[in-house]
């Protein structure tokens, strides 16, 4: 008896110190109505909202600011030099200048023109010249002239620039970037194919196709410093524009022709080493000019 009455005393001292919840624990509070004070003091009860409403989709900030393309257009000429100003004194002097390395490169070896000449024209003096041109003796005079075709690539590239741009591309440093760009990019060619004749089994006429691009090369860069003084300087005659085009066109004829003389070199291995042709034909032929217009591409 006294036992239970111990209890009993106890379960009421422990339930009169016990705080009854004030909220049902299953209640939606989402659900329940929004009780907001207003500026004038005035108590404003908002409805429940129901979630099965329809709301209009209003982006997150951070998915809006990603969804907004604010980047600027890459273009691979914007950090080109431009301006005009280039005066035709300092054209003259550069013209000069290439005309004295071809004068002293003929005067080197005379004998080197009438080859490259003839190396142009028929493939038995072309096997004549490569036979002569062992050596450094034998080859300096070929690389003075493919360094005359280097400096008259890059000048013919920037006068063709300037008479598409001519406000926008025509000072010095603008030339300067054009013959630097031209020898990378035929030198780079050179490197190419002799690394691709380390590595394949046709060594041999990987070389021969190396020196008939260095032929034609060395023969191009003859044609083309006439054309270039003539563009250079008669930008205020009727037939400028022709003159243009006609260059770009006889440019054009030589690089066709070249590809016409080395074809058979390249059919010969087609049967048989076809990986090996596929390979070069993607890595020197194809994908330089891709690259080239993809960037002229972006740029425009």
């Amino acid at each position: 008896m006294f036992s239970r009455l111990f209890i009993f005393i106890v379960f009421t001292i422990w339930s009169s110190t016990v705080v009854a919840q004030s909220a049902n624990p299953f209640e939606l509070i989402h659900r329940l109505p929004r009780v907001t004070v207003a500026p004038d003091g005035q108590t404003v009860v908002a409805a429940p909202r129901n979630p099965f409403d329809i709301v209009v989709h209003r982006a997150p900030g951070q998915t809006e600011a990603l969804g907004v393309n604010k980047t600027t257009r890459f273009r691979p000429f914007a950090v080109l030099p431009t301006g005009g100003g280039l005066s035709g004194g300092t054209l003259f002097g550069v013209l000069a200048v290439i005309f004295t390395i071809l004068t002293l490169s003929i005067a080197a070896n005379r004998g080197a023109v009438e080859k490259a000449w003839r190396g142009f024209l028929n493939e038995s003096s072309l096997t004549l010249a490569q036979r002569d041109a062992s050596g450094f003796v034998g080859s300096t005079p070929y690389y003075l002239l493919y360094l005359n075709f280097l400096l008259n690539a890059g000048v013919f590239l920037f006068l063709i620039t300037r008479f598409f741009r001519r406000e926008t591309y025509n000072n010095f440093w603008f030339l300067i970037f054009c013959i630097i760009v031209t020898s990378i990019f035929f030198l780079s060619k050179h490197l190419m194919v002799k690394i691709m004749a380390q590595i394949t089994p046709i060594e041999k006429d990987l070389r021969r196709y190396q020196f008939l691009m260095l032929i034609f090369n060395c023969v191009l860069g003859l044609f083309l410093l006439p054309f270039n003084l003539v563009i250079a300087f008669g930008t205020d005659t009727g037939y400028y524009g022709f003159l243009v085009f006609w260059t770009l066109a006889l440019v054009a004829i030589f690089f066709g022709y070249r590809a016409f003389r080395a074809l058979p070199i390249g059919l010969k291995f087609l049967g048989e080493n076809t990986f090996h042709f596929l390979l070069y034909l993607c890595t020197v032929e194809i994908a330089p000019l891709v690259l080239v217009v993809k960037m002229a591409t972006l740029q425009t």
